[in-house]
């Protein structure tokens, strides 16, 4: 924080901007599963100070390639805890597909390196096309 009177430094200014860090995925998920990576999307960052705000934009694409009555999910991992809210995915026959998006917003209370992932959960005869998945991060640092 900065007080009357006080210069600010370089590295003050610098965390004034938001800064944006992005990854695509790779490869095929296929069900079932239960909270796996998507291959790719995984962005690793460091912040410096407490209290850092992220906001995340996220995309998940889900195939179903066989018969299946269940919901596909997908979520943001943040240092190894799965968030809330869910994104969802139900198609009622072979071949139906989804593009999905959800985000996220908070506060890392500790500075040091975070991990941000997609995590997602298909069902037999379910897929996620995790070249088509994405995840963006944005972190806000204070002075």
């Amino acid at each position: 924080m900065a007080f009357a009177g006080q210069k600010i430094t370089a590295a003050q200014f610098n965390r004034l901007q938001p800064k944006k860090y992005s990854a695509v995925g790779t490869g095929t998920l296929t069900g079932p599963l239960s909270n796996a990576d998507v291959t790719g999307a995984t962005i690793t960052l460091t912040t410096e100070t407490a209290n850092a705000m992220y906001t995340v934009w996220c995309t998940w694409d889900f195939n179903m390639t066989g018969a299946s009555s269940g919901t596909e999910t997908g979520r943001l991992n943040l240092d190894g805890a799965n968030l809330s809210p869910l994104t969802t995915n139900a198609d009622p026959d072979n071949g139906g597909r989804g593009t999905v998006p959800q985000n996220y917003n908070g506060t890392i209370a500790t500075p040091g390196s975070h991990t941000f992932k997609l995590v997602a959960s298909p069902l037999t005869g379910q897929q996620v096309q995790n070249v088509n998945c994405s995840i963006i991060v944005e972190i806000t640092e204070v002075v």
